[in-house]
């Protein structure tokens, strides 16, 4: 095996990591949604799952792509393309 191929599958063993670890957010968020409630008027603790378990965020930090990437504009983008030319 090649080092390539065994970064290659321990990268797939870290995605599929991430699969196991959404399931069983999944399932502690049906297992709460049931139960978990604030207030007087017993209003659920998370409004949806993403604020439990971000999934895109966590694959995002796992492929290493960053936030901020997301953030930039296009305007940015071409004046970053003007000062490098």
């Amino acid at each position: 095996m090649t080092p390539y191929e065994y970064e290659l599958r321990m990268f797939a063993c870290q995605l599929r990591r991430l699969d196991q670890e959404f399931n069983a957010h999944m399932q502690a968020w049906t297992t709460r949604q049931i139960k978990a409630t604030k207030g007087k008027r017993q209003e659920p603790y998370y409004k949806d799952f993403k604020q439990f378990f971000d999934y895109e965020k966590r694959e995002k930090e796992l492929l290493g792509l960053s936030l901020i990437d997301e953030r930039i504009d296009d305007t940015t983008i071409d004046l970053l393309r003007n000062v490098n030319k």
